[in-house]
C-alpha cells in the first residue's frame, strides 16, 4: 500500500475547477453518499460543499436506496456524486419522484456501462455523466458536463462513451508507453496528467514517486485516447494489455467480446 500525499492546494484546486465546471449556485444541495475515506468522497462530497458553501445532506449507507431517495426528496437535492454500482441500487429501490429535483448526477471510480446509464435515464429522466480521476490527482481529472444554454447558444459538454474533457487548469496527453513520444489525437497510449491537482508524492516512498512523477507529469498507468475535440476515453490499465502483432490489445476488450459471443 502507498500513502498519497495531497496538499491543501491540491484539493482546493480541484474544488475550484469543479465549482467553475458545474456553475454551482447558492441554492444547490448536494446529496452525499460517497465515503469520506475515499478521495472521490473526500473532495467531491465533503470539501466541495464546505468550501463553496452549498448545502449538503449525507447518507451513511450509500446502498440504502430508500434512504438516499428520501433524503434527496426532502432536501431538494440538485447534485449527486456516486458510482455505477450505487446507481444500480437506486434504479431498483428509489421511487422516480425522489430524484425529480436532481440536475446533475456524476459517476466515477468504475466504468459506467451504457445499460446502467440508459436504465437510470429511463427511470429518472436524467442521464448520469461519467468522469475520471485517481487518488494521486485529488482526484478529478476530467468530466462530462450537462448541456448549458448561454445567450441562446447550447454549449455541449458531453460525449457518450468518454469520461469528458479535462477540468479547468488540468492538462493531459497520451504518449507511447515504450518511447514516451506524444501521440496524435485518436491514438491510444499511456495517459499523462499535469496540473495543480498532482500529488506531492507517496509517503516515504521516493523510488515509487520518481517512477510516476516525471517533469511535473503524473503517469496514470492507464491506456487512453484523446479525440480531436479533447474528449478522453479510458481503455484499461497498462498492466492489463498484451502486445499482439505489434498492437496493444486490452484484456477488457477481449473479455467484452467473449461475453458478447
Amino acid at each position: 500500500p502507498k500513502g498519497v500525499m495531497l496538499s491543501h492546494h491540491n484539493v482546493i484546486s480541484d474544488i475550484e475547477a469543479l465549482r467553475t465546471a458545474f456553475r454551482l449556485k447558492s441554492d444547490d444541495n448536494l446529496c452525499g453518499v460517497l465515503p469520506f475515506f475515499h478521495s472521490f468522497g473526500f473532495t467531491c462530497s465533503l470539501w466541495l460543499a464546505v468550501i463553496t458553501g452549498i448545502s449538503a445532506n449525507y447518507v451513511a449507507s450509500p446502498l440504502d436506496g430508500r434512504l438516499v431517495g428520501r433524503t434527496a426528496r426532502q432536501n431538494g437535492a440538485t447534485i449527486l456524486f456516486a458510482t455505477p454500482t450505487f446507481l444500480l441500487s437506486y434504479i431498483r429501490r428509489v421511487p422516480a419522484d425522489d430524484f425529480v429535483s436532481l440536475r446533475t448526477v456524476v459517476v466515477g471510480a468504475e466504468k459506467l456501462k451504457k445499460q446502467i446509464a440508459d436504465s437510470f435515464e429511463a427511470k429518472f429522466g436524467l442521464r448520469p455523466l461519467e468522469g475520471y480521476g485517481t487518488t494521486e490527482l485529488s482526484p478529478v481529472v476530467s468530466l462530462n458536463l450537462p448541456e448549458e444554454l448561454s445567450c441562446g447558444i447550447c454549449q455541449v459538454g458531453y460525449k457518450e462513451g468518454t469520461v469528458g474533457r479535462p477540468i479547468p487548469g488540468v492538462e493531459v496527453k497520451v504518449v507511447c508507453p515504450e518511447s514516451g513520444r506524444e501521440l496524435p489525437a485518436g491514438q491510444s497510449g499511456l495517459l499523462m496528467v499535469k496540473g495543480p491537482n498532482v500529488m506531492l508524492g507517496y509517503l516515504n516512498k521516493e523510488k515509487e514517486t520518481a517512477e510516476v512523477l516525471k517533469d511535473g507529469w503524473y503517469d496514470t498507468g492507464d491506456i487512453a485516447s484523446i479525440d480531436d475535440e479533447g474528449y478522453l476515453t479510458i481503455t484499461d490499465r497498462l498492466s492489463r494489455f498484451s502486445k499482439i502483432g505489434g498492437e496493444m490489445v486490452p484484456h477488457f476488450g477481449v473479455e467484452e467480446a467473449y461475453l458478447k459471443g
